[in-house]
């Protein structure tokens, strides 16, 4: 039985860390010996992780706050937030600044193979591995253009990172060629597909949601952490401008992150508490999603979004930004769903299109059926089963 290693930098609600708990649920435990180590102990999915039978979870730095659910309601809230992201950033240059001793801190087992499921700091911290033996393997999930200074050294140290990997596994075609101009690293690359469990998404996506939409209006949906990189607030400066031209709808958000107060003021500041609603972490975000009509990313960059996968799965109406990854999701020529020029005006445009032509959402909605049929969880498993094994 092989040993294999999982690291990943926290274990917050976010789509990297979603497609870890789908692979650490569904990898053959009678053929690996599966850890997980969490650079920074924190995070949402720490007890889900830890409820995976045949998975060990190992922490570690001690001593950040965090709750299953954090309590938006505190009075606490924004305070605990900013205690948090402190302590982050605090490890986090720690992690940077790393050599192997910190690999020697944490990790004190020998492991067959390391993965380093995320780009960036994590593969900083795996490429200080003193085990000589082990096979290493890089996941790279979003575009690394423009993510060094916050993760490496510089950007020597950042190729000489990536450089010890036996192999680096990129989430799309576009991720790979981002890799490839900003590192120059042509060799051992490969290409993977995320495992989205379908079976369990649309079994997840029947609970009903204890809210109550209103009558003729469409509902917009966006599910993910509450960052800068998500382009949250153009897409509430898009929902404002569409309000004020008298186009009715509602906007849904899932997820939490740092810039929710910066989005509540936005909210509050200019009336939208009657058509924008914040639901917070939610462990089933799928129920959120099939009641919406249209689900939208907002994204600056992304990989191979989670979250529009799984409208794909859910067959929903889709527009989304032009980040690496959404053409290999959705396809080309925009036969199956809105991909729109990755700034303000694109998603006003884009969403103005879909919310004012019933004929177009439906086009959409009836052509996504069949490319949510391509994403087969079993056979995605047994893909990285086999970049892990040969």
């Amino acid at each position: 039985m092989k040993k294999v290693l999982f690291v990943a930098n926290t274990l917050q609600f976010g789509g990297a860390e979603r497609i870890l708990i789908n692979v650490l649920r569904n990898i053959d435990k009678s053929k690996y010996d599966v850890s997980v180590l969490a650079l920074v102990d924190y995070g949402v999915l720490v007890d889900e992780v830890k409820s995976i039978k045949g998975v060990k979870y190992i922490s570690g730095f001690k001593g950040i706050f965090y709750k299953t659910k954090l309590n938006e309601k505190s009075k606490f809230y924004k305070i605990e937030n900013k205690m948090m992201k402190r302590k982050l950033e605090k490890y986090a240059k720690k992690i940077v600044n790393s050599s192997n001793q910190l690999y020697k801190k944490f990790i004190k087992d020998e492991y067959d193979i390391e993965i380093a499921f995320l780009e960036g700091r994590v593969s900083k911290f795996v490429a200080c591995s003193t085990n000589a033996k082990s096979k290493k393997i890089s996941w790279i999930h979003t575009d690394i253009t423009n993510i060094t200074a916050e993760n490496f050294l510089g950007e020597q140290d950042e190729r000489s990172s990536y450089s010890k990997f036996d192999k680096i596994v990129c989430v799309s075609n576009d991720v790979k060629e981002k890799f490839i101009k900003k590192t120059g690293i042509k060799q051992n690359l490969y290409v993977q597909t995320n495992p989205i469990d379908s079976n369990n998404i649309l079994k997840l996506a029947n609970e009903e949601i204890d809210f109550n939409k209103k009558d003729g209006e469409l509902v917009v949906c966006a599910v993910g952490r509450m960052e800068p990189v998500k382009g949250y607030d153009r897409l509430l400066e898009v929902h404002k401008r569409l309000i004020n031209e008298s186009i009715k709808h509602q906007l849904w958000f899932v997820g939490d992150g740092s810039q929710r107060s910066v989005l509540e003021s936005y909210i509050n500041d200019n009336n939208l508490q009657d058509t924008v609603t914040l639901f917070g972490y939610q462990k089933n975000p799928y129920k959120y999603i099939k009641n919406a009509d249209i689900y939208i990313c907002s994204s600056i960059v992304e990989g191979l979004s989670s979250t529009v996968l799984e409208a794909v799965i859910l067959e929903k109406t889709i527009i989304s930004t032009d980040c690496p990854g959404m053409k290999e999701i959705i396809g080309e020529d925009n036969e199956n769903g809105l991909i729109v020029k990755n700034d303000t005006e694109g998603i006003y445009e884009g969403l103005k299109q879909l919310l004012t032509n019933e004929r177009l959402r439906e086009k959409y909605q009836k052509n996504i059926k069949r490319r949510s049929k391509r994403f087969n969880l079993e056979t995605t498993i047994k893909e990285i089963e086999e970049i892990i094994d040969n």
